[in-house]
């Protein structure tokens, strides 16, 4: 008996105990929840009339974190006062987003319960019970940033609101303050915007349609989503009914009214916020909100609420750059007409920070395309990417590696020439690269092909330039294939030679500060992509492009020590046809160039053809343009201090040219990958084979001096002509015919030939060497003395033309 009682006792005071702890816990709880509220208060942003009157403009800084420019995104509109707005709209209002508005306090706590149940099932965040209190805080002192912290900091901040606002004004701040997308804020904006009528001229159906449109303003847009937005009127009308503000018949008859009977029509340029804040930073601002779009921090979340909200964006930009290369595009006379478009991008060689960019003439963000991020085809630029890079990389060629050049090179039935139709003998990698020769780049490639399928592709996805297969062919190698880059890849892709082989890819935002000091950092792809010694190498021959006789002759500046590529593109030989353009009309020129301070990247063509070639660039002088545009912009923006590339110990001097240190390249010529190679003797034959190289050497210097006096000019300032055509098939992206080529530099040098004959590979080389010394002999007495001045009165006539 005893026993028994002893063990309720200790059963009840197990209870009690129990109890008690829970109620400590409780206690506890308690306690700890209401000092993290009265932390999170603390540390709420400060409560000003400011903030909840106006909409935060968002700042952007520059490199130097100097302030650039100010966004206001559409923000001067009209308010209206809580008198004017009439019952129809507040009734529409109050009984689709807080029906109770006027009877609970800061926060509704009959709403709040149920959505807390849900929230126990759906997760936090999953259900909101923001009263129209709430929701002014929200949008004019917090972050959308689902969290404890922000859902504490919006309570206390709405019970300060109460504290210092009637129902009434707090309710005139929500209908000013609230978007209704196309960039529009506030319902009197919004009602003379959709509807072209003052707010007591709506109907109750367009009232209840403005009523419902802020919950998810773009996705119930009634130019975009009509049927949506049909479907959200309805439901608020039902509400109304429901709530008591509105009959059953009104309900129907307001339901049964379409709402485009009064809508305004608007374009989509009209729909647009042109309105620019500062015209120059226009492509610069469409690049941060790319990548603003694509930061997780931001996802799902509308790109004006997100410039509204009072963003420090601190940026690469170099506001000198910026404003010298958006002056220079949109005032620099060098456009052939209206539909000459242009696309530049700048960066830091060293950083791959976007010191600037344009996307166009007068661009306009939002309803211009920017040029500079869209993507073209590349031509002739892509050379050292997917030939010369690669094989430099991988095989270690030297610098004066020789390819044997032909008048026609057959890959799989596909006939290719270059774009003045000839061969030029046996040249040197570097003089093949600097004058953009087609064939010799397509051997150089076919090499890489042979000995490792992926080796270009890979070269160039690192780069940052991926192509949709990684079984490229000839037409991807001379820049005609299907795949197109814009000058923003194109400028990151050529940064990396100057670079050391460091890639980085090319960004805009630093970090962004949101409004309660929250520091948002932005990632970049940065890493090794290629050995010093090719990218020196490539970079050493392409100073050459605006040497004498190189692409690019006459952009050169001096003190500035550059690099660069040119590139051009034709048309399909049926648009030739179909707009009867000109032989010498051409679709897409580019520059890109670099120095050890800054990569530009220039593309140049036309938004739509027209006859005759009245939209292409027909001829030499209007296939330069984008290096006058390149040239100007650089010289403007540089520090010309004859600062040079850092040569790195990996590469070694061989005369003039250069070579991969520790090597000891061959002296074997490049004929056709896949036959076999033509190789110098290295035995007693050595000064027999001295000796024709310098009767070849004279016999090359011949026909150079002997090239027309038109020819001679054309060669002082050239540009290459890339021939391939812009189509998915090799066979389409052959050169033209050769009685439908550019002319651009020389006539053809000697052509050395594969021997077909049982002569040994040394004797044949021998024989031709000396055919070749013996007709330049011939033709030196009769022809020096005029090549000589034809020449000279040619290059004056270049200096000039610059």
């Amino acid at each position: 008996m005893a026993t028994s009682k002893k063990k309720k006792r200790n059963t009840k005071k197990l209870i009690l105990q129990i109890i008690g702890g829970i109620v400590i816990a409780a206690a506890l709880m308690l306690v700890l929840g209401l000092g993290m509220f009265i932390y999170y208060a603390w540390k709420a942003p400060s409560f000003n009339e400011s903030s909840l009157r106006d909409q935060l403009p968002t700042k952007i800084y520059d490199k130097n974190d100097n302030l650039a420019t100010v966004l206001y995104m559409g923000q001067k509109r009209e308010s209206v006062k809580f008198a004017d707005i009439p019952d129809q709209m507040r009734d529409a209002v109050l009984a689709t987003e807080d029906n109770r508005f006027y009877e609970h306090g800061a926060l509704d706590f009959k709403r709040l319960t149920g959505a807390v149940f849900k929230n126990i099932t759906g997760g936090f965040g999953s259900q909101g019970a923001s009263t129209l209190t709430q929701q002014v805080v929200k949008r004019s002192f917090l972050t959308d940033k689902k969290s404890i912290e922000r859902k504490a900091q919006e309570a206390y901040l709405s019970y300060r609101l109460e504290q210092e606002y009637g129902k009434n004004d707090i309710f005139e701040m929500y209908m000013n303050k609230i978007y209704y997308s196309d960039g529009i804020y506030g319902i009197k904006t919004a009602a003379d915007y959709y509807f072209n009528k003052d707010l007591n001229e709506l109907t109750l159906a367009e009232s209840a349609y403005l009523a419902g449109l802020p919950q998810i303003p773009n996705a119930y847009n009634i130019y975009d989503h009509p049927e949506a937005a049909e479907k959200r009127k309805d439901t608020v009308l039902y509400l109304m009914n429901r709530h008591n503000r509105i009959t059953k018949e009104e309900m129907e008859k307001a339901q049964n009214e379409d709402l485009t009977a009064n809508l305004v029509e608007r374009t989509t340029a009209d729909r647009q916020n042109i309105e620019q804040n500062d015209e120059r930073y226009a492509s610069y601002v469409n690049v941060i909100k790319d990548e603003i779009k694509n930061n997780k921090e931001f996802k799902g979340k509308s790109i004006n609420d997100i410039l509204t909200s009072g963003l420090s964006i601190y940026t690469n930009m170099d506001m000198n750059a910026q404003q010298t290369l958006q002056n220079n595009v949109d005032n620099l006379n060098i456009y052939k007409n209206k539909y000459n478009q242009t696309g530049v991008t700048i960066l830091d060689t060293k950083t791959g920070g976007l010191a600037a960019i344009s996307g166009g003439r007068n661009y306009k963000d939002v309803v211009d395309r920017n040029q500079a991020t869209d993507a073209h085809a590349v031509g002739s630029t892509i050379k050292p990417i997917l030939s010369y890079g690669p094989i430099i990389e991988n095989k270690k060629w030297p610098t004066d590696h020789k390819i044997q050049d032909e008048s026609e090179y057959d890959i799989n039935g596909n006939k290719f020439r270059n774009y003045d139709t000839q061969s030029h003998g046996i040249v040197t990698m570097r003089d093949a690269l600097r004058k953009s020769y087609n064939v010799p780049a397509l051997k150089t490639f076919q090499v890489m092909k042979n000995d490792s399928t992926d080796a270009s592709y890979n070269f160039a996805k690192d780069l940052g330039l991926k192509f949709p297969t990684k079984d490229l062919g000839p037409a991807e190698a001379l820049g005609g294939g299907a795949a197109e880059f814009s000058t923003k890849q194109m400028a990151a892709a050529f940064s990396a030679f100057g670079n050391n082989g460091q890639y980085n890819e090319a960004t805009a935002i630093r970090k962004i500060v949101t409004q309660d000091d929250e520091t948002i950092k932005f990632t970049r792809k940065s890493e090794k992509v290629m050995e010093d010694y090719t990218a020196y190498m490539i970079t050493d021959m392409l100073k050459d492009v605006f040497e004498p006789y190189g692409s690019g002759y006459g952009t050169g500046i001096p003190g500035l020590n550059m690099a660069g590529k040119t590139g051009t593109t034709t048309y399909a030989d049926e648009t030739y046809q179909e707009y009867n353009l000109p032989d010498s009309a051409a679709k897409d020129v580019w520059i890109n160039g670099y120095t050890p301070q800054y990569t530009v990247s220039v593309w140049m063509g036309f938004t739509k053809i027209a006859e005759n070639g009245e939209n292409s660039f027909v001829g030499h002088d209007e296939q330069i343009l984008p290096q006058i545009l390149y040239k100007n912009v650089m010289t403007e923006i540089s520090t010309i201090d004859g600062k040079d590339f850092d040569k790195p110990a990996s590469v070694t001097d061989i005369g003039t040219e250069l070579k991969v240190t520790g090597t000891n390249p061959d002296n074997s010529i490049t004929t056709d990958p896949n036959k076999p190679s033509i190789e110098y003797p290295t035995n007693t034959t050595e000064a027999v084979r001295s000796s024709n190289e310098r009767a070849a050497s004279s016999a090359k210097q011949t026909e150079q001096e002997a090239v027309t006096t038109e020819q001679a000019a054309k060669e002082a300032v050239t540009t290459e002509k890339v021939t391939t055509e812009r189509t998915t098939t090799e066979k389409a992206t052959t050169e033209k015919p050769t009685t439908e080529t550019k002319m651009e530099q020389r006539t053809t040098e000697t052509t050395t030939e594969v021997p077909t004959t049982e002569l040994t590979p040394n004797e044949q080389a021998a024989k031709d060497l000396k055919a070749a010394s013996d007709k330049a002999a011939a033709e030196l007495k009769a022809a020096s003395e005029k090549a000589a001045a034809d020449l000279k009165a040619a290059r004056e006539r270049a200096a000039r033309g610059q």
